[in-house]
């Protein structure tokens, strides 16, 4: 948690700077071209998620040499990665200062940019995604960020000072090139160590056979992260109505709604890894259990974080782009909708976590193709006439299509969720989300500057949350105190001799 805050703070304060320092026009450049590299982890998608649930077995059972099997084969599966991200950088670099985005400046200026930025990319695959993977399957994710703190903190510090002193943008991003790929090696390191990966083991890719299954889920995900952004640099060139003006827009929203969603995810990381060691036990009776608190939690806690930012971040943003006049930042419609689909895609996250943690991959792989489908379809029939919104409804479309899809799953497979019980839950939280955003349009209040902005920020997110928690005791108290009960028994125990 603490290192996705620090990583939405970084994430805040970098873009400011390029839109301030270089334009909106640049930022939009270099958020496509981050956008375009991102591309290439499609093919790994699938395999990350399947390697970590083949993974709590042999963790659980101290099984040390399918451990090291495992780890050698999706390590093999990495390094074919790396050499085709190469390669795949080499043909982007070509193209896209030629074919995708033209006008931004010289070949050599875009080509660059995107060698620089792919560099850190690949080197994730060539030395760092395996070790990640392990150690978030054994509950051991803190390693890996205190490791992303420290990267974080040092990059967003070594831009800030390239900046200040003139320096370009490519030397911005070459310096934060050499950061990042510092991160895996260390990474590598540190696991081969701790987990004694050494010796001969064969690759066996039949320990990762559902690999492709986990592909369409994988799929999925990256367009909902992704799709957006491609379409709109693609648009920008047919369209009135689209420029890369508007990628800068959508990226600064898409700070403040990747930035939340980092930091619920990083819960339900744990909480997925947590889940594969109690079904790799058998212990169906604490897996029911433990993911209707899980659940619920959520619930209560995306409920109030996205009440809070849908209420908030049109100050936000207001103070952040401040004196920045190239483009309109402030679009309501745009970030009522985009908020509520990420809202939406969160608290499905307990519906994914068990799934994942289940190796249920191929019985979920048609919903997750359709997921994909009808967000990229959508985005494209409605992005021409209504830009920005266009593409914000295409994703608000799948996401509630892939909850649907999760629930009626989970009632019939897994633990046998009660579909009435479910909705009812939904039906809750949109209530009270709703309510929230629609009273607190109703006043008034002038934001000026930050330290106001995080005063207001924090009143609300209290706010949101008492009246949250309370409406919740009132309708559903069974579940909700079960939540209470939950976290008051891992508080830490007062000692006997203190």
């Amino acid at each position: 948690m603490l290192l996705e805050v620090i990583t939405v703070v970084a994430g805040f304060i970098l873009p400011r700077l390029f839109i301030g320092t270089f334009g909106s026009e640049v930022n939009g450049l270099v958020s496509s071209i981050t956008s375009f590299i991102g591309y290439i982890t499609l093919l790994q998608s699938g395999v990350g998620t399947v390697a970590k649930a083949a993974m709590y077995k042999p963790l659980a059972k101290k099984d040390h040499d399918k451990l090291c099997v495992i780890a050698k084969t999706v390590e093999s599966f990495f390094r074919k990665i790396a050499f085709i991200t190469i390669a795949y950088i080499a043909v982007l670099a070509g193209l896209f200062p030629t074919l995708i985005a033209p006008d931004t400046g010289s070949f050599l200026y875009t080509a660059s940019l995107v060698v620089i930025i792919g560099v850190s990319t690949a080197a994730q695959y060539f030395f760092g995604i395996t070790h990640q993977m392990l150690l978030e399957a054994d509950q051991n994710s803190y390693v890996y960020s205190i490791l992303q703190i420290a990267t974080v903190i040092v990059n967003t510090a070594v831009s800030v000072v390239l900046i200040k002193a003139g320096c370009s943008v490519q030397i911005v991003k070459l310096g934060s090139a050499a950061i990042f790929v510092l991160r895996p090696l260390l990474l590598s390191i540190y696991t081969k160590r701790k987990y004694k990966l050494y010796g001969k083991y064969e690759v066996d890719n039949s320990l990762i056979k559902q690999r492709w299954d986990g592909f369409a889920q994988a799929i999925a995900y990256f367009i909902h992260s992704k799709t957006d952004i491609f379409v709109l640099t693609l648009f920008a060139r047919f369209s009135p109505n689209v420029s890369l003006s508007l990628v800068s827009v959508y990226s600064v929203y898409h700070l403040v709604t990747t930035g939340l969603t980092s930091f619920i995810r990083a819960i339900e990381r744990a909480v997925t890894s947590a889940l594969g060691n109690i079904i790799a036990l058998g212990e169906r009776d604490t897996l029911v259990k433990t993911f209707q608190a899980y659940n619920n939690f959520m619930h209560i806690l995306c409920t109030t974080v996205f009440a809070t930012a849908s209420i908030t971040v049109f100050k936000f943003v207001g103070i952040y782009v401040k004196n920045i006049t190239d483009v309109e930042y402030v679009q309501y419609a745009f970030g009522y909708i985009i908020i509520a689909a990420e809202y939406l895609f969160c608290l499905r996250l307990p519906y994914t976590s068990l799934i994942n943690a289940a190796g249920k991959f191929k019985e979920t792989r048609t919903s997750a193709i359709v997921e994909a489908v009808s967000n990229i379809a959508v985005s494209v029939i409605l992005v021409s006439r209504f830009g920005l919104i266009g593409v914000a409804i295409g994703t608000f479309v799948a996401m509630a299509y892939r909850t649907v899809s999760f629930m009626i799953f989970l009632h019939k497979d897994v633990i046998c969720l009660s579909i009435g019980t479910q909705i009812k839950r939904y039906l809750l939280s949109f209530v009270i989300y709703g309510a929230l955003v629609y009273a607190a349009s109703l006043i008034n209040i002038q934001i000026t500057h930050y330290v106001s902005w995080i005063l207001y920020a924090g009143i609300t997110f209290a706010a949101t949350g008492a009246v949250t928690l309370l409406v919740n005791l009132l309708i559903m108290r069974k579940e909700t105190v079960a939540v209470i009960k939950t976290f008051i028994r891992r508080l830490p125990k007062k000692r006997a001799d203190s």
